[in-house]
């Protein structure tokens, strides 16, 4: 019996509680290394030891991970500390070096100052087709009508197209006979009296104001683009102020005696004159002129809603 237990003796370790083994709690946890001399030593005894062992650090895991030993406190962490990301920036925005300023040459100053006043100008061209208003497009004529009926004739053929169509269609259009040439022609005069009706109401659709200031616009348009822009004709506008100079041109014209010569000549001799009247023969036209300003002022107001511009009292050309 002795020598059974003796040689059970290992395996009693193994499931030795120590926790009970002690009167008071324990607070130190046992070194497995203490363990284990204990238990070679009771296993030294024998020759040829009869019972396996599970290593003392399973066996006692458990137990001494539930006893009374105290957690131990966690070791504060230090953090290092770092300035706010507001701060960053200022002080980053504080050292940012000014972008130096790009100094221009001559050349390069015109080039800027041109490209700002094609910029203005495109802008101004611009503001000036919309005031300048779009009437209805003019009817074409007579040749014109007979040429876009033989272009549709040469298209049908298929022979010709593009720039030779359209060149086949003028040689084709000159040749008419006089049958189609009549043809054409009334159709072109029914255009064209169907346009002026167009043309008038639409000019009605618009302030006699609004007409004015397109007309103004068109005459601008005309100077910057050296084009061709029509005045849109309307009944409703008032005549601008005659100075005494065209009074008396007007008078020299009826009078009949210098119906003889060219108008370029005529208008020559007629400046002549002007420039050899006294004071006293000029009065006459001066009045006519006053009398002229006086009705383009009350007709100004009266059509456009708003006082004229200031009218010169010039009377010489």
């Amino acid at each position: 019996m002795p020598l059974n237990l003796a040689r059970c003796g290992g395996g009693v370790l193994q499931h030795l509680q120590l926790s009970n083994a002690f009167s008071r709690p324990v607070r130190q946890a046992i070194s497995q290394s203490h363990v284990r001399r204990m238990s070679l030593a009771t296993l030294g005894r024998f020759v040829t030891p009869n019972v396996r062992y599970a290593p003392v650090s399973v066996a006692l895991s458990g137990h001494l991970t539930s006893g009374y030993a105290t957690a131990a406190s966690p070791k504060k962490r230090t953090t290092k500390k770092t300035a706010p990301k507001s701060i960053e920036k200022a002080a980053s925005k504080t050292t940012k070096k000014p972008r130096a300023k790009k100094v221009l040459t001559e050349e390069q100053k015109e080039a800027k100052k041109e490209a700002k006043k094609a910029s203005d100008q495109k802008k101004l061209v611009k503001e000036l087709k919309v005031t300048a208003l779009s009437p209805p497009k003019r009817v074409t004529n007579y040749f014109t009508l007979a040429m876009l009926s033989k272009y549709e004739e040469i298209k049908k053929e298929g022979n010709l197209t593009g720039k030779d169509a359209f060149k086949e269609a003028a040689e084709r259009a000159k040749t008419i006979s006089e049958a189609e040439r009549k043809k054409f022609v009334a159709a072109a005069a029914a255009n064209k009296e169907a346009y002026e009706e167009s043309l008038k109401e639409w000019v009605k659709s618009y302030t006699p104001l609004e007409i004015k200031q397109a007309n103004a616009a068109r005459r601008r348009l005309a100077q910057i683009q050296n084009k061709k822009f029509f005045p849109i004709h309307d009944a409703r506008l008032v005549k601008r102020a005659k100075i005494a100079y065209l009074f008396y041109a007007e008078s020299r014209h009826q009078a009949g005696d210098l119906k003889h010569m060219p108008v370029p000549e005529r208008g020559v001799q007629i400046a002549e004159e002007w420039r050899g009247l006294t004071d006293a023969e000029k009065q006459k036209y001066v009045r006519q002129q006053e009398a002229d300003v006086e009705r383009y002022q009350r007709e100004y107001k009266e059509v456009y809603g708003v006082e004229a511009p200031f009218v010169g009292r010039n009377t010489s050309k």
